[in-house]
């Protein structure tokens, strides 16, 4: 059997239990909403309870009347008063227990929804700090200075030159100068050409990506233990 199958079994089991209580009408409807909604459950159960009641009332007269031996046109009224009440209780829970469902069914929708969200995110974190790393790892090959990493970083973003110095406090000349200086040690010949290439990183085969990455950090270790 393969690794998965209890797994499987597992949800085959709950699948049925499930469905089991679909099928118990108003009181599977009642339970489940009692143990998600327990404030407001009582207030959607009250037309059938009052329609339960009527019912009981009515039975109760044909009984007493049937024993005090009233006319019998007088009994076929109250018993179809009886089953006009009987069918209101079992129309009434009927679409109670649907409208239960579909609720039940939409908050399993959210909640799936929820979760997918949440490993979405969780996905655009991890390529977002893969991202992250692919950058600082080849502007550690380009061996930048921590401010032409900070103007690197700016000009990536799409600042102009004037942008960055008012960012970094300092003057455009000096921006400038500083990206040319990266431009030069990456071997590139414009904020284009970076952009460029930072794109064609990204835009590249996932694997192929991953192994440069891999061979990039490990020759990044293997400098920084050499020069210990």
């Amino acid at each position: 059997m393969r690794a998965d199958a209890p797994g499987a079994i597992a949800g085959g089991q709950d699948d049925g239990l499930e469905q089991a209580e679909r099928r118990t009408g108003i009181l599977g409807a009642w339970r489940y909403l009692r143990a998600a909604e327990p404030d407001g459950s009582p207030a959607l159960l009250w037309p059938v309870a009052l329609a339960g009641a009527l019912a009981i009332f009515v039975a109760a007269d044909l009984v007493a009347d049937i024993a005090d031996g009233v006319p019998t046109i007088h009994l076929v009224i109250e018993s179809l008063a009886l089953l006009l009440c009987l069918a209101g209780v079992w129309g009434t829970g009927r679409q109670l227990h649907r409208a239960l469902c579909r609720a039940r069914d939409l908050h399993d929708t959210v909640e799936r929804s929820r979760a997918d969200l949440h490993r979405l995110g969780a996905e655009v974190e991890a390529m977002a700090s893969g991202v992250r790393t692919m950058v600082d790892l080849h502007f550690t090959r380009w061996k930048l200075t921590t401010a032409e990493r900070e103007v690197a970083v700016h000009v990536l973003r799409g600042l102009s030159y004037k942008e960055v110095a008012e960012a970094r406090d300092t003057s455009e000349h000096t921006v400038r100068n500083q990206a040319y200086a990266i431009y030069r040690k990456a071997g590139l010949g414009s904020r284009t050409d970076m952009a460029a290439f930072f794109l064609e990183q990204l835009l590249a085969p996932r694997q192929p990506l991953l192994h440069a990455v891999a061979d990039e950090a490990g020759a990044v270790s293997e400098r920084a233990a050499a020069a210990h």
